[in-house]
């Protein structure tokens, strides 16, 4: 299976602008179609994920929502609960990990995404902490390609794992 799967800030904490993310969070997915995938996985966090989900809805993508626990919204704001309920309809499956919040969950969920994707999309403005950057780091050990868009200075860049060498 062709699959990839989104990663990134939570873009309503930072002053990104939400027509270059919209654009930007575009371009990743059709680099993704164009190498050939059919599949995209998302974790359903406020932010990236939930912008990439409504994406994929609006372009008719099969799309799978992949949550760390069934309460991850339990502390979103009434309007957030709503809309994440309402997007959570459009997905092809949805598939919650934990029964319910503890501490790991949200890396539980990452290192699923990882293990079950051949891509990593993300939007990542290139720092080193925080969830997107350790996601990416777990990308980077799986050996997955990484097409990253960066909401600052709305870059693509594209990072390929080393080929191994073949000997004979």
């Amino acid at each position: 299976m062709n699959t990839a799967f989104i990663t990134g800030h939570r873009i309503f904490d930072y002053p990104f602008d939400y027509p270059s993310l919209r654009q930007g969070i575009n371009q990743l997915t059709d680099l993704a179609l164009n190498r050939g995938i059919t599949n995209f996985l998302t974790g359903m966090a406020l932010g990236t994920d939930t912008l990439a989900a409504l994406i994929w809805a609006e372009r008719y993508l099969t799309w799978k929502a992949i949550l760390p626990c069934s309460d991850q919204d339990s502390k979103w704001t009434y309007k957030q609960q709503q809309d994440y309920r309402q997007l959570l309809t459009k997905a092809t499956e949805v598939k919650v990990l934990y029964p319910q919040y503890q501490q790991g969950v949200m890396q539980g969920r990452d290192a699923w995404l990882v293990k079950n994707s051949q891509l990593c999309l993300a939007v990542w403005d290139g720092r080193t902490e925080g969830g997107t950057y350790l996601t990416i780091e777990m990308a980077r050990k799986a050996q997955l390609p990484i097409i990253s868009f960066n909401p600052k200075t709305l870059d693509i860049n594209v990072e390929e794992p080393p080929k191994q060498l073949e000997l004979f």
